[in-house]
């Protein structure tokens, strides 16, 4: 399928997964059904999943993570920004975003995968390490982690406030009172942190800002925006 973009560890481990780009369509939830639809059945064919078994939720910048269980339409109304899938479930674990971080966990012991949408907030909240413990074996054990972080605002892009910056910190350049982020950095050092191999985490790169032609962008479009997925499929 053109217009997605995978991570060649995930891929070396064998978990279905994918990043959209632009080319591959909308996947924003509140817009043209018929179409969404679509977008979804092609992604669902070229990642090798059944879209009755794709599990979105309700995405806050927020700390919550769900497990895709029940009905996906019910998890849809949850709030919470990352979700897991136990393993031999074949659920489709995804996450939409137009400039924040999609991250897809898995790991290797345990065969659960997660999609982590991780804004500046949601990485100042934790998220990312809240889902890495939820899919790990416990006692802080994540030698069978394997991440990849997605297409997101770059740092040549991600513009915020000094107050954002010092709490977020991996800041690139300081111009007056603004500054210049890296998110997909501290995204990495959140889960190297962790005791994750640096080596087990892929960057999947891109920045949706920039790139006009590949991605959606809220910073650059607005509401009118579409929204990437990032996708993985507890085989």
């Amino acid at each position: 399928m053109p217009g997605i973009l995978t991570s060649p560890t995930l891929t070396r481990e064998g978990f279905r997964h994918a990043f959209t780009t632009r080319e591959a369509g909308d996947f924003a939830t509140l817009r043209d059904p018929v179409r969404l639809r679509a977008n979804q059945d092609e992604l669902a064919r070229a990642v090798g999943f059944d879209r009755a078994r794709l599990f979105q939720t309700k995405q806050v910048h927020g700390r919550a993570v769900a497990t895709a269980a029940g009905d996906p339409a019910t998890l849809l109304r949850e709030e919470a920004d990352a979700i897991v899938g136990e393993a031999g479930s074949e659920a489709a674990v995804a996450v939409r975003v137009a400039d924040c971080v999609p991250v897809l966990l898995v790991d290797r012991s345990t065969r659960r995968v997660a999609a982590v949408h991780a804004g500046w907030r949601g990485v100042e909240a934790r998220i990312v390490p809240a889902a890495v413990e939820r899919i790990t074996p416990g006692a802080g054990d994540v030698r069978g982690v394997v991440a990849a972080i997605g297409p997101s605002i770059g740092p040549c892009c991600f513009e915020v406030g000094q107050d954002v910056a010092e709490r977020i910190g991996h800041v690139v350049r300081r111009v007056g009172d603004k500054a210049f982020v890296d998110l997909r950095a501290a995204v990495r050092a959140q889960l190297v942190a962790l005791g994750v191999d640096d080596g087990a985490v892929d960057d999947v790169a891109g920045c949706t800002r920039c790139e006009a032609e590949r991605f959606f962008s809220y910073r650059r479009e607005g509401d009118a925006s579409g929204r990437l997925v990032g996708v993985v499929v507890a085989g």
